[in-house]
């Protein structure tokens, strides 16, 4: 296609968005099936069917022939308005408009849901676990110890569990505004070593921490909860008495441990959402959320995420700050 009258404007007819092709800048020189039942027909001054917030940038690409793209509420002059992904492309003076009402709809009730069903979970989430320490701090019978610990081990999953969905979607709807702050790697490695200690003395497994960098920009809580939840699944599937190697380059974090490794065959699902290997469910407990929450905080971040395994040999993860 070299120009905008060297194909047949019909092939249009068979898309649910809505086409235009545009002359003398703003005009509507033709319309397909879609855009007609809009309301947006040949001959027609295009600003005077629609109208939205950043109108004044789409006229202002429109005239110096620049590409345009642009998700928002477009209200149409005849009495209604959609949620649109705009895009213009001036090679072809074309304007498209993809309806994405019920996307952002259905993508609104997503988010309600979790919302919702988070709040009314920590309520009695925190009810349980303040019960469960009085039980604990009043119990005068250890027999019975072993048993109220498991149980709290079990609520702060359930806690955990619930804030990574939160999470998820925060970061999956666009809700997080990431923060521009200087990180000390090293500070950052002993606040995650700390939150771990526990896992770690269990393990018995050795941290081998190197550092080549005094700093870093980024924001501090992505950052955290992605070195934290990499090296939660090192420590969770390494053999005991194993080593841990950390290391903070000057672009790059990598987290290598001698653990069970990932199959080859499932190695293309561990960022979905609760997968979890066979051989996983049966090393270590988890939710199966974690990576899947790295490798959206990597995507927020525009971060690039990489690994290497070998089954029953180990695991390296590399964490790219800029793709």
């Amino acid at each position: 296609m070299k120009n905008t009258n060297s194909f047949d404007f019909q092939i249009f007819d068979s898309l649910e968005d809505a086409v235009l092709q545009l002359e003398n800048k703003t005009t509507i020189l033709n319309a397909n099936t879609t855009a007609k039942a809009w309301g947006l027909g040949a001959n027609k001054e295009l600003l005077n069917t629609i109208s939205f917030n950043e109108i004044d940038q789409l006229a202002k690409h429109i005239l110096n022939n620049e590409d345009f793209e642009i998700e928002t509420n477009i209200y149409f002059f005849e009495g209604y308005s959609k949620f649109c992904k705009l895009t213009f492309k001036q090679k072809y003076q074309l304007l498209i408009l993809q309806d994405k009402t019920e996307f952002e709809l259905l993508k609104k009730v997503k988010e309600d849901f979790i919302t919702s069903v988070s709040h009314e979970l920590r309520t009695p989430l925190t009810i349980a676990k303040g019960n469960t320490q009085i039980l604990k701090d009043f119990m005068k019978d250890n027999q019975f110890i072993k048993q109220v610990t498991k149980i709290e081990e079990s609520l702060d999953r359930i806690e955990n569990i619930i804030s990574q969905l939160t999470l998820l979607s925060k970061a999956e709807f666009g809700e997080y505004e990431l923060k521009k702050e200087v990180i000390n790697p090293s500070t950052l490695y002993n606040e995650v070593v700390t939150d771990l200690y526990e896992k770690i003395q269990e393990k018995s497994v050795k941290l081998h921490f190197n550092c080549h960098i005094h700093s870093l920009k980024g924001d501090k809580f992505v950052l955290y909860t992605i070195f934290r939840n990499l090296l939660s699944n090192a420590i969770k599937y390494s053999y005991e008495n194993s080593d841990i190697y950390i290391d903070f380059q000057n672009e790059q974090l990598i987290i290598k441990d001698e653990g069970i490794g990932i199959r080859e065959e499932e190695q293309k699902r561990i960022f979905e959402r609760f997968y979890r290997g066979v051989e996983a469910k049966n090393h270590a407990k988890g939710s199966g959320l974690g990576l899947a929450v790295v490798k959206y905080l990597c995507e927020l971040a525009n971060y690039k995420i990489e690994f290497e395994s070998k089954w029953m040999v180990g695991t390296t993860f590399k964490v790219f700050f800029y793709k």
